[in-house]
């Protein structure tokens, strides 16, 4: 049976986590969709579809109920939310004020009429989903203003109405806002790129960019796709997404991403991935991705509100059924029970965390942290441990070489000798002796390597190895020299021609640039580093202390096990982020109570970890802007239930009508909406 293809579409006209809900519950239940599943923050729904077609079934079904599917490519066009309603009612409740000093006698059928009109398009989504959810905000708010109006208060049920599209069309443009942040990455990528060709430069559309492409990018430029530099060097400036504020210099061998700036001089790149499938575009992916997953106060707040209003209901119905009975005045009661019905609309209460959310993970992807779900970001503002890797994470995981030490041969020899072999391993050593500065130029054949020894090659007819320094007898001058080195955490290689040693060659990894000052700023956020390795204590030591670590704060010599069960214990100690980047940290990113992948790393550790990271510098922006998303989900839950809270008392005791109520409700949805999209230009 052939796997249900998956396709990504836009919902127009769902601006609320409760639409979101109908629309997900609807698009379930169509014939040929094996799944669905809809992201508010987004706005998108993922159909698993089994039937060719079956998304037209989809587009009739939403259609009904006043939302329409398009497909994820195509942009909105207009202004979101009910807006023309809106324009609408309120003109028409400004002629009726106007008519009650001028025509009294009509003020009121003025009112009636502005209500009528407003109410209209919620009365006919309330009765389109009905069967989806009988109590939808649309239809309590239906059901408040047509009692309103049967009551005789034309002039509080109009308002209660305007007010409630005017609150809807804020609602609108929040989200708008919120789901444009998701989509800004995309719009860092340029609209035409200069590709080389056998004619020179062309002028091209960014959608004819092929893998294997050449292309120029001259200064103040952005870069059309990701790619690696052939030619040239520049200062590449990648703010937009990974949050540095300083250019970097990038020549010839380095990679850069589509959408950086090229601030000051220009390259030619060798395109890597077309710009439609490059890093920029699978971040926006990502970033989706990560609002399907709710978090922990999420799934709280989802139960909640579907136990809130029911309640509130119940309670709506005693007021204006039972109490009459026994206290009489049944307009005044039934009044009440209206207000009651407004005050149910459990909006801003679905909408208070999810909103925080989506703006943190939104701001997140511009600061160069890539948050995989909700859970995530909410479960990294408790941590209390740091579990770091060394090598990869901590250092650049290019080793250099930094010294050599000839032995029976002359320094230039020997580095001529070793460049030699190293041309046919793609051992990181072998990368670094390539790399290194002084003479080559030998000719080498018949590469071999022997796993665990080294690799070997035939130059001028003899034997020439580089090999491991315990694998030889060394002299005790020699050995003497090879202990110094690893004391002071040197790796080591060693040269030898027919089985006679040459030279040492000792390398080492440079920690990152940005490393001291994240642990710097993770310090000062109450953090407590410790470094992981499985290195010796001798080559994890000096790094250490290069970085502001005390040899308290390092445990060396460590296996993959090992490191999980050091994570484990720590996790029962008040949380841990695991931050690594290879696939020996896989078991213990996964364990850690938050695991943080470098996007430099592996695969495996990126699938492993919860939140991505785009340099080590993003850490503790991951850290701050978690906490500030934390706070702002409980802020948002104390302003969406505290004001509910209090109209609801307000409104038993008699001292608030309708109009107060549909202000909680809005008013409540506009603070938590606009609290919560603090966080796309919070400063982390």
């Amino acid at each position: 049976m052939e796997a249900p293809r998956v396709r990504v579409f836009r919902v127009e006209g769902m601006d609320c986590a409760d639409c979101a809900r109908k629309v997900e519950g609807t698009l379930r239940s169509v014939p040929g969709v094996a799944r669905a599943e809809v992201s508010f923050q987004s706005g998108k729904a993922y159909l698993h579809l089994e039937v060719p077609g079956a998304e037209r079934e989809a587009e009739r079904a939403l259609a009904s109920l006043g939302y329409r599917l398009r497909p994820a490519g195509e942009e909105a066009r207009g202004l979101p939310g009910p807006w023309p309603w809106a324009l609408l009612t309120g003109g028409l409740l400004l002629l009726a004020f106007l008519a009650s000093f001028l025509l009294p006698t009509w003020a009121g059928w003025g009112y009636a009429l502005a209500a009528l009109v407003g109410v209209y398009p919620l009365a006919r989504r309330a009765a389109a989903g009905f069967r989806q959810n009988p109590f939808s905000m649309q239809a309590l708010v239906t059901a408040a203003t047509l009692g309103a109006l049967a009551i005789g208060a034309q002039a509080e049920a109009a308002v209660v109405v305007f007010l409630f599209l005017v609150g809807e069309v804020l609602e609108a443009y929040a989200v708008a806002q919120a789901r444009r942040g998701l989509r800004v990455l995309g719009e860092l990528l340029p609209r035409r790129a200069y590709r080389l060709g056998d004619g020179g430069v062309e002028e091209v559309p960014l959608e004819a960019l092929r893998a294997g492409d050449r292309v120029r990018v001259p200064p103040g430029e952005r870069v059309p796709a990701d790619g690696v530099v052939l030619e040239g060097e520049a200062l590449v400036e990648e703010a937009a997404f990974t949050g540095e504020p300083l250019p970097g210099t990038r020549g010839m061998g380095d990679r850069v991403y589509g959408g950086s700036l090229v601030a000051e001089g220009s390259l030619v790149l060798r395109v890597e991935r077309p710009p439609k499938e490059g890093f920029l575009a699978e971040m926006e992916r990502l970033a989706e991705e990560a609002l399907l997953r709710k978090s922990r106060a999420e799934r709280v707040m989802d139960a909640f509100s579907r136990r809130y209003t029911p309640a509130v209901l119940a309670l709506a119905a005693f007021v204006a059924l039972a109490l009459p009975l026994f206290r009489g005045d049944f307009l005044e009661h039934l009044y009440k029970a209206l207000a009651l019905l407004l005050i149910a609309c459990p909006c801003a209460l679905v909408v208070s965390v999810p909103a925080a959310i989506a703006a943190g993970v939104a701001r997140g992807a511009r600061a160069g942290v890539l948050f995989k779900g909700g859970a995530a970001l909410e479960r990294l503002a408790g941590v209390r441990h740091l579990a770091l890797d060394k090598t990869g994470t901590l250092t650049l995981g290019r080793p250099r070489l930094a010294r050599v030490m000839p032995w029976r041969v002359g320094g230039g020899e020997a580095l001529a000798l070793a460049k030699a072999v190293a041309q046919g391993s793609a051992h990181p050593l072998a990368r670094a002796l390539r790399e290194a500065e002084g003479p080559g130029g030998l000719e080498a054949e018949g590469h071999r390597s022997e796993p665990g020894l080294g690799s070997f090659a035939r130059v001028a007819g003899e034997e020439v190895g580089l090999v491991r320094p315990e694998a030889v007898a060394l002299p005790e001058p020699l050995r003497t020299q090879a202990r110094a080195l690893e004391e002071e955490g040197m790796t080591l290689t060693l040269l030898v021609r027919s089985g006679e040693p040459l030279a040492l060659f000792a390398f080492q990894d440079a920690p990152r640039p940005e490393a001291r000052e994240a642990l710097a700023a993770l310090r000062a956020l109450g953090l407590k580093p410790l470094l992981l390795t499985g290195d010796r204590t001798g080559a994890a030591l000096p790094l250490a202390q290069a970085l502001g670590l005390s040899q308290e704060e390092v445990r060396a010599g460590l296996s993959p096990l090992d490191k999980l069960q050091l994570v484990e214990a720590l996790a029962q100690r008040g949380g841990v982020a695991m931050v690594g980047d290879g696939a020996n940290d896989a078991p213990a990113l996964a364990r850690a109570t938050v695991g943080l992948a470098v996007a430099e790393g592996t695969g495996v550790a990126l699938r492993a970890a919860d939140v991505g990271l785009l340099s080590l510098a993003a850490l503790p922006r991951a850290l701050r802007l978690s906490r500030l998303a934390l706070a702002a989900v409980r802020w948002n839950i104390a302003l969406a239930v505290g004001l509910k809270g209090l109209f609801l008392l307000t409104t038993l005791l008699g001292l608030s009508g309708l109009w107060a109520a549909v202000l909680a409700d809005n008013g409540a949805l506009v603070l938590v909406t606009l609290n919560s999209l603090r966080l796309l230009w919070a400063r982390v």
